[in-house]
């Protein structure tokens, strides 16, 4: 069962969420912002950690929310771009899942799909939280012993751990 307004409301009050906005609540959903830094493997290092970014055509960028948050361990959570950047060419479809128990600045991976350079502002809101309640919380969260957790805990844009 996806979780409405309210539920999303106590959780970013409760600590589910760092900074909690409740602006950024929508009625089945939370909004994230992109936060200021970035990793594309063809740019020089120093570009990396700014409050705008250019992602030219056709180019892969690794960027992070700027919110951190807390997955209760009986809820998954999905990440959808916003619709009006995938109208503008920009799409997020390699990753997108919050594991129950997932606690970190999520990582995205953005590309440029269409004709034009594209700039990537920190603060704005680029995707939003989809939240699911289980029918039953699982043996083993993510970030717990014996789970296969590479992220738990990230902070900022986090490359690949393993492949």
């Amino acid at each position: 069962m996806i979780q409405p307004d309210v539920w999303i409301e106590r959780w970013g009050e409760s600590g589910g969420v760092t900074p909690f906005a409740r602006e950024q609540v929508n009625a089945a959903s939370y909004d994230v912002r992109l936060g200021d830094h970035w990793i594309c493997p063809t740019r020089d290092p120093e570009e990396q950690r700014a409050p705008r970014f250019k992602l030219f055509p056709r180019e892969v960028v690794l960027a992070t929310t700027l919110e951190y948050v807390r997955i209760p361990r009986q809820v998954a959570c999905d990440l959808k771009l916003k619709s009006t950047f995938g109208r503008l060419w920009i799409n997020h479809s390699l990753a997108g899942w919050c594991d129950p128990g997932f606690e970190g600045n999520i990582t995205l991976e953005l590309q440029n799909l269409g004709p034009e350079p594209f700039v990537l502002e920190a603060g704005r809101r680029i995707a939003q939280l989809i939240f699911m309640r289980m029918e039953a919380e699982p043996r083993i969260a993510y970030g717990e012993p014996g789970s296969s957790s590479h992220y738990q805990g990230q902070r900022g844009t986090t490359r690949a751990r393993t492949l």
